[in-house]
C-alpha cells in the first residue's frame, strides 16, 4: 500500500510539471513572436530634436571661436615676453641703449595678406636733428639692429601702452588712463578710422638691462625725441636736413599729427616709451564692437579707455625698475 502511494504521488508530480510546462513554453513563445508596431516620431518631436542640434552648434561654435582667440592671445604675449628678452639680452650684449618698437606691417599692393605687428629690435646712431624756433627741438635717430631678426606676432594681436607722451587729457580722462596701439593699415589708407590712437610704441632697455623711460644724456630744455629711420635715408651720402619721413599718409594733418599718428606703413613718426604694455586681441575687439570707430569717443568706449577692451581683456606686461626683466601679468 505504501508503495502504491509513493508511486502515485510521483506520478501526480510528474503531470503537475508536465501541465505547467505545456502552460508556460506557449506563453513564453507568444510573449516573443507577438508582433508589435513601431512608433513613428511626431513633427514636433523632430523639431525639439532640430532645434537642441542647433543650439548645442551654436555653443560648440562660441566655444571654438572664444578658444581660438585665447590662443592666439596666449602666443602673441609668449611672443612679446620672447622679444624683450631679446631686446635686453642685446643691450647688455653691446653694453648700449637698445630698444624694441613694435611696427605694423601690411601691403597694400597685396591687401588679401592679413596686417601683423612686427617687433624689431633698435638702437640710436647718436645722429641728432635739430629744429628751429622756441624752444626748439631735437629728434634721435634710431636704426634696426643688424642680425636681429624682427619677430611677428600673430594675426590680430596688437599692443598698447598707455599715452604717457606727449602728455594731455581726452576730455575729462587723463591721457595717462588711455591707450595707444598700432594703427589698422587697411582701414587707415582710406581713413576710415580715427588715427588719435595709433602711436610708435617703444620700450628702453639700458646697457645693463635696466628699464628706462627717456634716452640718457636727453634734453629736458629741449623737446627731445627719437623715431626710427626704417628707409635709411639718414646714413645715404647726401642725407636731407630732415631725415624723419612723416608725411606719407593722408590722414594726419598739421605738425604734431604727422610727426604722432601713423597713417602710412612707412611713416617714421615718434617713438612713445611707455611705462609698461598690454598684449591684447585687436581682431576679437573688432569682432565684438557696437560702434563705429571713425571718432575719438567711440574708440575710448570701446577699445582704448578705462573700460574698453584693451584693459579688460588684455595681457599686462610690466617690467622691474632695477633689473628691467619683464614681468608677466595675465588678467
Amino acid at each position: 500500500m505504501r508503495a502504491d502511494r509513493s508511486d502515485n504521488i510521483l506520478t501526480n508530480s510528474r503531470r503537475a510539471n508536465t501541465r505547467e510546462r505545456a502552460f508556460t513554453i506557449p506563453t513564453r513563445e507568444r510573449a516573443f513572436t507577438i508582433p508589435t508596431r513601431a512608433r513613428a516620431f511626431t513633427i514636433i518631436e523632430l523639431l525639439v530634436v532640430i532645434g537642441i542640434i542647433a543650439i548645442l552648434s551654436v555653443l560648440t561654435t562660441l566655444g571654438a571661436r572664444r578658444l581660438t582667440a585665447g590662443s592666439r592671445l596666449a602666443a602673441g604675449t609668449n611672443a612679446v615676453t620672447n622679444a624683450l628678452g631679446v631686446a635686453r639680452a642685446a643691450a647688455i650684449r653691446d653694453s648700449a641703449v637698445t630698444g624694441l618698437v613694435f611696427r605694423p606691417i601690411w601691403n597694400a599692393a597685396n591687401p588679401s595678406v592679413p596686417q601683423r605687428v612686427e617687433m624689431v629690435v633698435v638702437r640710436s646712431t647718436g645722429e641728432r636733428t635739430f629744429f628751429p624756433g622756441s624752444p626748439g627741438g631735437v629728434a634721435e635717430r634710431f636704426i634696426p639692429v643688424a642680425n636681429v631678426p624682427a619677430i611677428q606676432l600673430p594675426e590680430g594681436v596688437k599692443v598698447a601702452g598707455p599715452m604717457y607722451d606727449p602728455p594731455g587729457s581726452f576730455g575729462a580722462i587723463p591721457a595717462d588712463q588711455v591707450f595707444a596701439t598700432q594703427v589698422e593699415l587697411s582701414v587707415a589708407a582710406n581713413c576710415g578710422e580715427t588715427i588719435e590712437f595709433n602711436r610708435s610704441i617703444a620700450v628702453l632697455f639700458g646697457p645693463q638691462g635696466e628699464f628706462l623711460t627717456r634716452v640718457p644724456n636727453s634734453s629736458i630744455s629741449l623737446d627731445m625725441k627719437c623715431y626710427v629711420d626704417w628707409n635709411r635715408n639718414g646714413s645715404s651720402p647726401t642725407p636731407p636736413a630732415d631725415p624723419q619721413d612723416v608725411a606719407l599718409g593722408n590722414c594726419a594733418s598739421g605738425n604734431f599729427e604727422r610727426f604722432w599718428l601713423q597713417d602710412h606703413p612707412d611713416d617714421e613718426c615718434n617713438l612713445m616709451f611707455v611705462p609698461f604694455l598690454v598684449v591684447y586681441d585687436d581682431k576679437a575687439a573688432r569682432e565684438v564692437k557696437g560702434l563705429a570707430w571713425n571718432n575719438d569717443t567711440n574708440v575710448i568706449n570701446e577699445l582704448t579707455g578705462p573700460n574698453g577692451y584693451i584693459l579688460q581683456f588684455g595681457d599686462r606686461i610690466t617690467f622691474n625698475r632695477f633689473s628691467g626683466i619683464p614681468e608677466r601679468k595675465v588678467q
